[in-house]
């Protein structure tokens, strides 16, 4: 009798791997696989292709029409992730919160008590680095708008 191979298709069916003790939803549960980086969080969207939902736009995006990202470009974003997880990352307070929360066993709860610490953190340390850091550059920006202007005075709109 002639023995029959498996299909070269279809993969031996493995056990679940082990699970933390809590794991975001979809489709950030695979956070790990991208170095734990604020800027790879995603929303779910909204449109599923063959019955199955994809990761959709990330959460720091700016819904944008396609006529302003080919302006301004693809990455408009709110607020840098890489800059804010470099300020939660050095943040004494937003470890004691996430420790506080590990305690509590991940519940909505502690979970709810940690986004105030964020909230509270992004007001306190973050908002105003940004505003130091962007009073530095102010003057750049206002010289910018204004050899902008005087470009479109000289040689008109670029189109």
């Amino acid at each position: 009798m002639a023995r029959k191979s498996k299909s070269a298709t279809k993969l031996d069916k493995q056990p679940p791997a082990p699970k933390p003790a809590f794991v975001m939803a979809e489709p950030n549960d695979d956070a790990a696989a991208f170095g734990w980086t604020l800027g790879k969080l995603r929303y779910l969207s909204k449109d599923a292709v063959n019955g199955e939902r994809w990761p959709g736009p990330g959460v720091f995006d700016v819904p944008c029409t396609y006529e302003v990202r080919q302006v301004y470009g693809h990455i408009i974003e709110f607020v840098n992730p890489a800059y804010l997880q470099l300020q939660f990352d050095g943040n004494a307070d937003i470890r004691k919160a996430a420790e506080k929360a590990r305690e509590e066993g991940y519940t909505k709860e502690a979970i709810a008590k940690f986004r105030k610490v964020i909230l509270r953190v992004f007001n306190e340390q973050v908002v105003p680095d940004m505003v130091k850091r962007f009073g530095n550059v102010a003057g750049l920006v206002a010289e910018f708008y204004c050899a902008r202007l005087a470009h479109i005075d000289k040689f008109g709109v670029e189109e």
